[in-house]
Order: C-alpha cells, then structure tokens, then sequence
C-alpha cells in the first residue's frame, strides 16, 4: 500500500504538507506501519503485507501482533513493548514473524510513542535479508547464542560500534546460583524463568540479537549506553519472584566500554572476548572477589595491556628463534632441527603462546614465524649440510580458512628452500573439528611439506587426532619418556603410542630426552628420533648445525654441544 500524496503542482496547506512528508518518511524506512495499544492490539495498519494476511493490510486492524509473530518471540515483542513505554523509542530490532502459511520469517521491528497519543504505541515493521550469516554467530529461534557464537557478533558489533560512531556497551552478568535454582522449580516455573530472561535481556540488546548465556549462570548483552545494570538485576529479580523462585546467590553485573580507543577496533574486539572467555569459564578468583565490578575491569585493563605488547613484539619482531636438534638414534646424526620462539624478558614461550591463540593473534604470529626461519635458512643456503627445519604452528592458526593462501604468499618467494620446512602441529586447546584440521594438512602435505603432530599423549593430542590425522612424524611427550624408566603405568602407556603411531605409519620421535637411561629406553622401544637436553640445548647458533659436523667420542661417552 502507498500513502496517498497530493497531485502534482496542488498546493497544500503547510500542516497537511508537514504530515505528507513524515508519512513519506516512514514508508522509505518500513514495510509496514501500525499503531496499536499498549497490550498489542492493533489500531491502523499501512503498507505492504509482509505475508501476514491474505487481505489488504487493512483487515490486521482488530488482531493482535503477538497474533502474527511466532510463538517463540512473543515474551520478546511483549519486553520491546514495555521499552517503548519505559524509554519513549526503541531501535529497530529483530524479531521473527509467522506468515499466514506459517513459514517464519525474520524482519525489523522498532517503534516509539507520542505523549499526544497516550496509550498507543506506532510501529514499523521492515522485511530483513534473511537470518544472521551463521558464521558470524547466531542461535536457534527462541534461544540465545553460546559463548562462541556470542564472541563472533561480539566482535562484529565493536566493528559496527567504531564505524559508525555508536555509544554501546558490553555488560557481562552473572545470575549466582540460577542453575540450582531452576532444577528446583516446578518443570512449568523453571521455563517460565528462563524463557523471561532470555526475552528480556534480547530485548535490552542490540537489534535483539546481541545477547549469548555464556555458561549456565552467566550472560553478555551488547546493548545501548543508557542501560543500567542495576535496573537489569531489578527486572531479573521480578522475573524469578513472580515465578515463585528463590535465588539461592545474588545477581551482579559488569558494564564494559566497548569505544576504548587505546587499541584498533580488531584489538579492542580481541582484548573483550578474551575476557568474555574468562568470565564464561572462571571457577572462582577475580569473578567472585568483593569489588566484582574492580576485578571485571582490572581483567580487561590487563587484556588491553598484554595485546598492545604482543602486538608490539609482532610489528617489531621483538622476538628470536633458537635451534634444538632432532637426532638419528642409530646414526647419532642430526636429522632436523626444531625452531623454537624466544622473547626478551620471558622465562618460557608458553604463556606468550597461549595468550596469542586465546585473542587471535598466534596467526599472525604464525606466519611472521615462518617468514623468519626461511630468512634463517636463505642466509645459509651455501653451507654444505643445510638441515631441515620443523617450525610449529598452532592448529587455531592452520585451521584458518585463509591460511593456506597466506602461508602460500609468505613462502612461495623462497622457492625450493620451502621445502626444508616440516610443520609441527601444537595442540595447546581442544581441537573439536579434527577432519577439518586434517583436511588443510593433507593439503600441505600434497604441497610437499611433511606434518609433525606434537606432543603425543598430553591432554590436548589425544589418540582422536591420532586416528583422525594422517601424519608423517608423531612426537612422543616428554612426561611418558622420563616416567616410563620408573612408572610401569607410565611404561604401558608409552608402549601403546608407540604401537598406535607405528601401526597408523608415523615416525616416532621422543622428545624431553635428559639423561642416558631416557635415550637407552628409545632405543629398546625401537624409537628412531630423539630431542632433548642429552644431546644439545637450543641455540642460536643456527650455522653450527648447518655445517658438516660430527660427534665427538671420548672415553665412550657421545658429546654433543650444549
């Protein structure tokens, strides 16, 4: 339906020409006008049908709203109707309709209300492109995002936020005790709580769809400026009285600025989720101290701080590469050397790893690390016994979907000298999608390049990417290496990688190898590879290992630089 408009070269008194223009204004943003009262009942429609009757638009006058809107959004539009009232406007948000065949379809609905008008509430209604990309995060209709899917939009929306210059907040809530609670409820009361939060903290958020439960207890909301997080713990405890609940903890909240301009908005997205994932996992510690709110942003203050120095190490390449052989056991030969990270003023890699995948930064680490060992070995290229190289990258960033072309580009200018890279897998999170992680290595090993999965045996290499991963080298951890020569528990185990990897046609290699009686225990396992402090620290001396040297015997004891 189109709004009637004066015909051409007709003067209009100025009041009729003010109302023409504000009609033509909503039509250009809507799909649909209505006015209806405060419980939804609707008093004028306009516009196009949206699929929700089979007459002129004009006959949903009389029906209810929450009449067309599907069942699983009806708490939700009732929440967006009490924000109208309480807040004067809303900004369009996302709601799922039920056309009159009854397929579901998602469209925006905003509104406001006119103090001359008391009692009504104007809305518009215009038709969405379709449902969130799934990639970017979304959940099912009716319910709210995981942490995953939450930190995925998490990071759209402070890219939208900065763009556009918008004043939005992340507030990170934790009802204390909920889960407790509602496995206490009646089945009917438990549900009337849940599917209450859950519409009314959609109904706070941006566009209706910014809102995840991050674990059983604990949620984030994107959301306005102008929430209030004690007014969202007042609105929650209403939900769970009026159900009859009693909340065995208490409910708090903590409300983060997400236009912190300290960092680019790809860093200020990282330093947020990382401390989204530590408020979604935290057992005790800096969540449940007495200043919460102190302890929230004191986590955050940390992220922002630690990214910018990663990031700084990145950009500056304040980093430096050491070498540790990986030695033939029968030969006593360096086979290939493994190329392992050092920072200035840290003690162990670890911990600068493991904060690089947990906010996205180890890709970029990943292949600045790449590009240097093949600089490293374009320097040495003359040296007549050049070794191969094992560089480790970590699943998260192999499991990128550009990594393949952007390792391509980092390596493709070394030509041949790429060959002398052998990839080795580390495993430092879970990997829950191994035939994907798979898929890409089988790529590279096509490419030429030979696959190290590392650390065999400890918590995160499991015997499922064993099986679930063809490889050409599988590295033993060290921890089953030194326990075996005492623990016959431990010796069991070692004995069955052993078989598993030699059965599955990988190369063994045991690694953490510090005195004789380790390297002897290889030996009659049949191990062929070996690393560790036995035969050579790491060194930077790359040109050492590069040259055409030999073991020295002395007084039947192999020595080897240390």
């Amino acid at each position: 339906m189109r709004p009637t408009l004066p015909a051409a070269g007709t003067r209009r008194p100025q009041s009729s020409r003010d109302r023409d223009r504000f009609v033509g204004f909503a039509f250009a943003a809507a799909d649909l006008l209505l006015e209806t009262d405060s419980m939804g009942t609707i008093l004028f429609s306009a516009g196009a049908r949206c699929h929700l009757t089979r007459g002129e638009v004009g006959t949903l006058v009389g029906s209810n709203l929450l009449d067309v809107v599907a069942p699983s959004d009806r708490k939700y539009v009732h929440v967006l109707f009490k924000r109208i009232q309480e807040k004067a406007r809303i900004k369009p948000a996302r709601v799922v309709f039920q056309a009159i065949d009854g397929q579901k379809f998602p469209a925006l609905l905003g509104g406001c209300r006119l103090d001359s008008c008391p009692g009504s509430l104007f809305l518009t209604v215009l038709l969405a492109s379709g449902p969130r990309n799934s990639a970017a995060g979304t959940a099912p209709v009716g319910e709210l995002m995981d942490e995953h899917a939450f930190n995925s939009i998490l990071e759209e929306r402070i890219h939208i936020a900065r763009e556009r210059g918008l004043d939005q907040g992340l507030t990170l809530l934790l009802v204390d005790g909920f889960q407790a609670m509602v496995q206490a409820m009646p089945e009917g009361a438990a549900e009337e709580v849940k599917e209450g939060i859950d519409a009314y903290l959609r109904g706070l958020s941006v566009d209706g769809d910014s809102v995840g439960q991050l674990a059983g207890d604990r949620y984030g909301i994107v959301h306005a400026a102008d929430i209030d997080g004690r007014e969202v713990q007042g609105h929650i405890t209403q939900i769970i009285q009026a159900a009859g609940g009693a909340l065995p903890g208490g409910i708090r909240s903590w409300t983060m600025d997400m236009t912190d301009d300290r960092l680019d908005a790809a860093d200020a997205a990282r330093a947020l989720v990382y401390t989204v994932q530590a408020f979604a996992s935290a057992q005790g510690g800096e969540f449940t101290i007495s200043s919460l709110e102190d302890g929230a942003n004191r986590m955050m203050a940390d992220a922002v701080e630690r990214i910018g120095r990663l990031r700084a190490t990145i950009e500056n390449k304040d980093f430096f590469v050491v070498y540790q052989p990986i030695v033939d056991m029968e030969t006593q030969a360096v086979h290939h050397l493994e190329a392992l990270t050092r920072v200035d003023g840290m003690n162990s890699p670890a911990a600068f790893i493991a904060f690089a995948e947990d906010v996205g930064l180890i890709y970029d680490f990943d292949l600045l690390l790449t590009q240097t060992v093949l600089d490293t070995l374009n320097s040495h290229r003359r040296e007549p016994n050049l070794p191969d190289v094992a560089i480790n990258l970590s699943a998260k960033t192999l499991m990128s979907p550009i990594f393949l072309k952007q390792f391509q580009s980092v390596v493709e200018p070394y030509g041949d000298l790429r060959r002398k890279l052998l990839i080795e897998v580390t495993e430092t999170v879970v990997v829950t999608d191994i035939a994907r992680l798979n898929e890409v290595l089988q790529k590279l090993r096509q490419s030429g390049y030979r696959i190290c999965l590392d650390d065999v045996g400890a918590g995160s290499t499991s015997f499922q990417s064993l099986y679930g991963i063809q490889a050409d080298y599988a590295k033993i951890d060290g921890q089953f290496v030194r326990g075996a020569v005492e623990n016959p528990r431990d010796m069991a185990m070692l004995r069955s990688m052993v078989d598993v990897c030699r059965q599955l046609g990988m190369i063994l290699i045991g690694e953490q190898v510090e005195e004789p009686v380790h390297a002897q225990l290889l030996a009659d396992l049949k191990v062929p590879l070996a690393q560790g402090f036995l035969f050579s620290r790491p060194s930077r001396d790359f040109a050492y290992f590069a040259k055409d040297w030999t073991k020295v015997r002395g007084g039947g004891k192999v020595l080897w630089k240390s």
